[in-house]
């Protein structure tokens, strides 16, 4: 429910963040945490809620042949940034300064997205995580001018909306007498054999009927063999996350590049070693590699269902 929010907007923040080396993003509880001299920690918390004001017949969802009541909700977050200077003089809080700013910077433009704006970007991996965000914005925010506990600090703070339910509390609806069929050709199978994993383990992931190879400029023409682009999605922080084996690193962080093998190409999925205190799942993504090793046309996923 809360939980569930709170960490999905950590995970989305941690991602913002991937590429400064010099934070870890974390959830709440905690106050300004111990930092060595130029490092930095990023708090996000859930810090208000109020009952959205809503017609009543949105007060209930029906999913099949279920029904659960949902509790409109809106609520405040805040992401809080630590930062303590490489150097106590002048110049350090001036660069250390400079250095948080940036770091907020690229927060909530990374949180500025439409997907996160819709509330898409919270979607959980699981069968019924208890909460359902529609939209999510920035409203306010805030740089302290001087140090604090040697620390220079700030924080953002958002405003969102959604709806939370007890997970697996559902009613019982109207029988369903008849079913629609909607045939959609898709371009490849996916299969995950043996997809529960415990810390540690591994699962393959089997990709099918796709082959060819893609054209490229080189003079002679030349065919170049397709490949594929592969990264991991989960709720969990990019340090809690399983990862791809094999292939090579792609141009995006997190991606893997794996060229195909026709008529079948194994991709391995390795499990995190810690971490996995409870049942979750995370989803092996696959795209069209493009000729410079980034993601291309997303062509499916596998679901990977982590155990404790």
């Amino acid at each position: 429910m809360l939980s569930g929010i709170e960490g999905k907007l950590t995970s989305l923040v941690a991602d913002a963040l991937s590429t400064r080396t010099h934070l870890s993003a974390r959830e709440a509880p905690g106050p300004a945490p111990a930092l060595e001299a130029g490092k930095g920690a990023v708090l996000v918390s859930l810090a208000e809620l109020t009952r959205a004001a809503t017609f009543a017949p949105a007060q209930v969802a029906v999913d099949g042949a279920r029904s659960r009541r949902v509790l409109p909700i809106e609520f405040g977050a805040r992401v809080e940034f630590f930062l303590r200077p490489a150097q106590p003089d002048a110049a350090g809080l001036a660069a250390a300064r400079e250095l948080l700013l940036d770091d907020m910077a690229l927060v909530s433009h990374g949180l500025g997205t439409q997907d996160v704006a819709t509330g898409r970007a919270f979607a959980s991996g699981g069968p019924d995580p208890g909460f359902h965000v529609t939209s999510f914005v920035l409203t306010t925010g805030g740089i302290a001018r001087d140090l604090e506990a040697q620390h220079l600090s700030g924080a953002l703070r958002y405003t969102g909306r959604g709806e939370i339910w007890p997970p697996g509390v559902t009613e019982p609806e109207g029988e369903i007498r008849s079913v629609d069929s909607v045939l959609v050709s898709l371009p490849l199978a996916i299969e995950a054999r043996d997809a529960v994993a415990r810390a540690g383990g591994s699962v393959t992931i089997r990709v099918r009927a796709l082959g060819g190879r893609r054209q490229t400029s080189l003079q002679p023409p030349q065919a170049a063999p397709l490949r594929l682009a592969v990264t991991v999605v989960s709720d969990a922080p990019p340090a809690q996350r399983g990862a791809i084996t094999g292939g090579v690193a792609g141009t995006e962080t997190g991606f893997r590049v794996i060229e195909l093998t026709p008529p079948e190409t194994a991709i391995g999925y390795q499990a995190p070693a810690t971490g996995i205190s409870r049942t979750r799942l995370e989803y092996v993504a696959i795209h069209l590699a493009t000729p410079t090793g980034q993601r291309g046309v997303f062509l499916g996923s596998a679901a990977v269902r982590l155990e404790p």
